[in-house]
Order: C-alpha cells, then structure tokens, then sequence
C-alpha cells in the first residue's frame, strides 16, 4: 500500500508543478499523531521535528488568525485534530524549540471523559506556551453529514463553551470531523465560528478563499521529505484521487 500511495504521488505531482503556492495562497498542513502508532496517519517523532525545522528555515508559518486577517497574506499554518496525549508529549516540545505555532482542533468529549485524550491540565500548558489555539473539533467527534442545523450548532457549541469555560480562551476556529460537512452544519459554523476547515487536499487559493470552507493539507507517513516539500508548496493536492477511489475520508459518506 505505501508504494501505491507514493505511486499516486508521483503520478499526480506534475499537475501540480503547474500550479505551485503563489502569494496570497493559504496552505493549512493537517496533522493527527506524532511518535505513536504506525497508520498513515502517525509520524514517527524525528520525521515531524525535521518537517518543523524546515518550516522554520523555509517557510516561516504564521498563525491561523493571522492568516485569514488579512486576504492577501497566504503562507503556511500548522493544525491537528483530535487532543491525543501525544500532542502534549512529543508535538508541543517541537513546536517551543522551533517557535512555530499551531491549531488544535480539540473534541472536549474524550477530554471530559478522561477517555484517551488530553487533560485540561495539559492543555493549558500547551496554551501557555503562546503557540497553541485552541478550536474546536465537535463534542463527540460526530460527522456532521446527516444531522440536523440544531444537532450541529449543539455540538459546535458544546465544544466551544467548554474550551472557554475550562481554558479561559476564546475559541474561534473550527474543524470538520473527517472533512465533511453539510448545508446545515455550514449554516451553524458561520455563527458560531470566525474560521471552518473542512475541505482536505484543497490548498486555498488567493481570492477564493472562504474562511468558513478553508481546504487543508494531510501530512502523511509516507510522504517523505520530497512529497512533504510538495505539499507545503501546495503541488500535492491531486493526492486526494486515491482516497476518493478508496472512499476514505469525507468520500466515505458521500
């Protein structure tokens, strides 16, 4: 499977040549764990600080507020999902030593339950860093496809107030579980949130970027130092062809 997937994005890169990151385009690296498992979805620890220190020499990323605060700046952000322990022990440490922020989209249900995640202890020594907002990711992790405008406003702001109420921050910034979304959790998030990521594979485009329809970029294991370069320049997103073919992602609930 890791030799089709870099098959795919081989194959794919040219287009991409074609199309590099320009000024005023937005890049929003998406990341999940660092230094456990050994999914597609988990970095080994040494790969994760490489890819920061060459976001710190190359690409200076900006934080997310400052990115969407003014159209035209584009650049590079940094986010995660979910709140896994990892975040606190391996992730927050690289970010200090290489002085980059981030966005962690947290689901506060596992947080409250003691279930897997972070503690809100850990969360505000992540916050006291300086480097690290706070959005949100939902309560439950609930794919918001079929659900009614109420149900996801309930979750969003479930969410939010419990970030607020036990962190003391504003949150302001929201995640789509799985990258899928609906009419009516579209119509919920532009209440509720200044920002909404949800498209993947989509890098966001100077004067077609909407805030609450932000297009993110999945850092991947097996994307190597080449594949990784590529997608920081916003030349991978034709990457998305695979999962669409495996109905993995938000294609598995279409």
């Amino acid at each position: 499977m890791e030799l089709l997937r870099k098959g795919i994005k081989t194959a794919v890169l040219p287009a991409g040549v074609l199309r590099p990151r320009r000024d005023g385009d937005l890049v929003v690296l998406l990341y999940h764990r660092v230094g456990v498992g050994s999914s597609e979805i988990d970095l080994p620890l040494e790969l994760f600080e490489r890819q920061m220190r060459t976001l710190a020499e190359e690409d200076r990323p900006t934080g997310l507020d400052e990115a969407v605060s003014d159209g035209s700046r584009g650049g590079v952000v940094v986010t995660f999902d979910d709140g896994t322990p990892d975040f606190h022990s391996h992730v927050v440490p690289v970010l200090v030593r290489c002085r980059i922020p981030a966005v962690l989209y947290l689901a506060t249900g596992p947080v409250e339950g003691g279930n897997g995640s972070l503690s809100w202890a850990q969360l505000e020594e992540a916050v006291a860093t300086g480097l690290v907002t706070v959005g949100s990711h939902t309560h439950s992790h609930r794919a918001l496809v079929r659900v009614s405008e109420r149900e996801a406003e309930d979750e969003m702001r479930r969410s939010k107030e419990l970030i607020e109420d036990r962190l003391g921050v504003e949150c302001r910034h929201f995640a789509y579980p799985f990258a899928a979304g609906s009419p009516a959790a579209d119509r919920a998030a532009r209440r509720v949130f200044r920002t909404a990521a949800l498209h993947a594979w989509r890098t966001n485009r100077k004067g077609h970027t909407d805030p609450h329809a932000l297009g993110r970029t999945p850092v991947l294991r097996s994307d190597g130092r080449r594949f990784f370069r590529a997608k920081v320049r916003g030349m991978l997103d034709g990457e998305a062809l695979i999962y669409r073919a495996l109905r993995r992602g938000p294609w598995r609930w279409s």
